[in-house]
């Protein structure tokens, strides 16, 4: 009995035991999964604190910023971006758009700590009640910073752990009105557009600070789902979500109830400007962005993302007059051509084969019959390319010769923002032979040289042989005539006394060497027919050549950036022109005169009389060989433009005189862009004369005998001569007419009565210029 009660007792001292074992254990197990359990989350929250932005990124947020290209007279051009984002105090926004942000995202921003407790709760509660598979958020507006400036967009436990801390953060570091400002400069609007102030010149064309009442509901109601609100593409979506924010904000008290049924009336009016649009002046930007590339290595800047102002010498009103004149003048030739031009069968066959469609076939295995064979009946395509083909291209550049500042540019004839695409720049890539607009460097050097105006060339062809080939340069119309002045030949752009006068007094590396001096930048060839300008220049360097004789003999490099500042407002670079004194003074002059008189009764005659244009201007017309090339450089005073006109593929030309010389294809446009500048008070442009130095000598000359004579006589004019000019005249070493004439013959030169005298020059390139 006593074993019984002894063996009784052991067995329930065992259970005890068992149990208590059993307890310490399970408490080992749960202490140690909770030791786990901390030490886990312990690692688990450092690690989240070290991806958490620090302290620095915090305070000095880096998102990217476009960069902004503005004109001379303050209007936005273009942008240059990665993201299209300007960043814009709170205080050049819009109070409406703040106010309609509260209304509809966060209600107690002012109140919180970046975390709104009470509506979190109150959220949570609602998704639970209603069984929602996708639950409502209850971020803040700085809890929604957090997640834009710093963190990713997934929706995980992870970042909304991050996100709140950030937040707080974010609190700590800046002002309520500093984060509205910050949200507002970061957030997608749509339409490429990050950030308020993006969003106001895409969808308004205006700044931030411009926006009306129903306008920045409409901004704010795009930040719930920037495709589905989009007012340029579903615009009765985007007015009834206006509307619904608008009433957000009559509740919330920030406007009243009339305010509210007057915005809710408004139409939604848009001047939609999407991130596509290459701006006000495509090509010309298009050159900005190539100019930053070494600026940018240099500077250490990204002009994609460090939001730099780019402040250019464009003049956006002179940029508007030159679009509008090569848009009306281009079609008026592209009328003519198109009537006229024949596509010549071998020329066709050729430009087909020269396609990558072609290519392609060939190796696919056809022949080469089979591949053009095909190409040819293929009518829609094969139009296509031929009509593409045929376009004429222009070039004008205009700059202000005192100081280089680039003003108006248009790099070819498709400058419309749905058209342009970083297409071909005929003003500073396109080279091509100027033709006779660039005789006025040939004329200078003989003038520096102390050769008068008013010296008397016979205007007859000059035979040079090279080789077994004999070149002679005539005249635009074939004409040929007697004694002739500089002053006469130049204005009629006489190629037979242009050359005369290089063969009989001037090198070629004399020419050339002025040419230099005054802007020109392209290799020249030093031989003989760079008389009548047959290496290839751009547009560009004959604006910039040409602005010399308008700046009283001093060169200065064309400049497009006038300077460059950082976000912060703070200088990166700014210029300063680059300047020379590239010819006399007094030389200068007798030039300018001498280009004036082309205008006045010359090759560019249609200024005046045509076009009404009763100004101190001056300037040169060109056409090129065989009608590839038309030409014409102009200037005041107070600007110097360049106009060329032409086809990309140098096969195809104009085919008449009547629309495709010089004064026809490129003077109009000079003209018209003139007058409009002219007519506009706003840019300040009048008629000025030009600086006439004391050292030159004015002579009243007769034109028919060439001597001194009395003033007020239809045959007497003012000829203007440098102190080394007059002295030869003056001295009695310019002959008599019949002096010269016969000189002249026993020199080998022709009269009209004698065979072409046949010289061999060491140095000669073919050449026949149109003008």
């Amino acid at each position: 009995m006593a074993n019984r009660k002894s063996m009784k007792k052991n067995k329930v001292n065992n259970k005890k035991n068992k149990k208590a074992q059993t307890t310490t254990i399970i408490f080992r197990v749960v202490v140690a999964a909770v030791v786990i359990a901390f030490v886990a989350m312990f690692f688990y929250v450092f690690s989240l604190f070290r991806t958490l932005p620090s302290l620095e990124e915090l305070e000095n947020p880096n998102p990217e910023l476009a960069s902004l290209v503005y004109s001379s007279d303050g209007k936005l051009l273009h942008k240059y971006f990665l993201k299209n984002r300007t960043y814009v105090p709170l205080s050049s926004i819009s109070a409406y758009v703040p106010q309609a942000l509260i209304a509809t995202e966060d209600l107690a921003f002012y109140d919180h700590w970046g975390f709104d407790v009470r509506r979190f709760v109150l959220v949570i509660g609602e998704n639970l009640l209603k069984g929602r598979e996708r639950w409502h958020g209850a971020s803040t507006i700085t809890q929604q910073l957090a997640k834009n400036l710093y963190l990713t967009q997934e929706r995980t436990i992870t970042r909304k752990i991050k996100e709140f801390f950030t937040s707080v953060e974010l609190e700590r570091t800046y002002t309520k009105d500093e984060i509205l400002a910050l949200y507002l400069n970061t957030v997608y609007f749509g339409s490429g557009a990050y950030g308020v102030e993006a969003a106001a010149w895409t969808y308004f064309n205006k700044p931030a600070s411009s926006l009306t009442l129903p306008e920045s509901a409409m901004l704010v109601g795009i930040l719930k789902s920037p495709r589905a609100y989009d007012p340029s593409r579903n615009p009765e979506n985007s007015v009834n979500r206006r509307n619904l924010i608008l009433a957000l904000m009559t509740k919330a008290g920030f406007i009243s109830e009339n305010e509210l049924n007057s915005a809710r009336k408004s139409k939604l009016v848009l001047d939609y400007t999407p991130v596509t649009n290459h701006g006000k002046a495509p090509y010309f930007t298009e050159y900005i962005r190539q100019t930053l590339k070494p600026i940018s290595r240099q500077h250490d800047i990204n002009v994609y993302s460090d939001g730099l102002n780019i402040y250019t010498t464009l003049d956006s009103r002179m940029q508007r007059y030159a679009q509008e004149a090569v848009k009306d003048h281009v079609a008026w030739i592209q009328k003519r051509f198109d009537k006229s031009w024949k596509w010549p069968e071998k020329l066709k066959d050729q430009i087909i084969r020269e396609t990558p469609r072609y290519r392609e076939l060939l190796k696919n295995g056809s022949s080469a019959e089979q591949a053009l064979s095909e190409l040819q009946n293929d009518t829609k395509w094969l139009e296509k390319l031929l009509h593409d083909k045929t376009r004429v291209q222009i070039a004008f550049v205009a700059l202000d010769p005192s100081n280089g500042n680039i003003k108006a540019w248009v790099g070819g004839s498709e400058f419309s923002p749905d058209k342009y695409e970083y297409q071909f720049d005929h003003v500073w890539q396109a080279k091509r032979q100027p033709g006779s607009t660039f005789k006025p460097f040939l004329y200078t050097a003989a003038i520096d040289k102390g050769i008068p105006a008013n010296h008397r060339i016979l205007n007859q062809p000059l035979a040079i042989k090279t080789g077994n080939e004999v070149w002679i340069a005539k005249n635009s119309d074939h004409s040929s005539g007697g004694l002739t002045t500089l002053r006469h030949a130049l204005s009629k752009s006489l190629n037979q006394v242009t050359v005369r006068l290089m063969h009989e007094f001037l090198s070629p590396s004399e020419v050339i060497g002025y040419a230099k001096k005054m802007g020109i930048r392209s290799k020249l060839d030093p031989n003989m027919s760079i008389s009548l300008g047959t290496s290839e220049i751009t547009p560009l360097e004959l604006a910039s050549a040409f602005g010399t004789f308008a700046n009283n003999g001093v060169w200065v490099e064309p400049t497009s950036i006038a300077r460059i500042e950082d976000k912060f407002n703070h200088t990166v670079t700014e210029y300063k022109p680059i300047t020379r004194t590239a010819i006399d003074s007094t030389t200068n002059y007798v030039m300018v005169s001498m280009l004036q008189d082309v205008v006045k009764r010359g090759t560019g005659v249609a200024i005046p009389y045509r076009y009404g244009l009763n100004i101190e201007a001056a300037g040169k017309t060109g056409t090129g060989q065989n009608l590839k090339d038309a030409w014409y450089v102009g200037f005041t005073p107070q600007i110097t433009a360049a106009v060329w006109a032409g086809f990309d593929d140098e096969r195809i030309n104009f085919t008449s005189m009547s629309y495709g010389q010089g004064a026809r294809a490129a003077l109009p446009i000079w003209a018209n862009f003139m007058k409009k500048c002219l007519a506009d008070s706003s840019l300040g442009m009048e008629n000025r004369y030009f600086h006439m130095p004391e050292t030159v000598i004015a002579v009243p000359v007769s034109r028919s005998s060439n001597r001194p004579a009395e003033l007020f006589t239809d045959d007497v004019y003012v000829e203007y001569f440098t102190p080394r000019g007059f002295k030869k005249y003056q001295s009695g070493l310019l002959k008599s007419a019949e002096e010269e004439a016969a000189a002249q013959i026993d020199s080998g030169v022709a009269t009209p009565s004698q065979p072409l005298p046949v010289r061999e020059p060491s140095e000669f390139s073919s050449f026949e210029d149109d003008d």
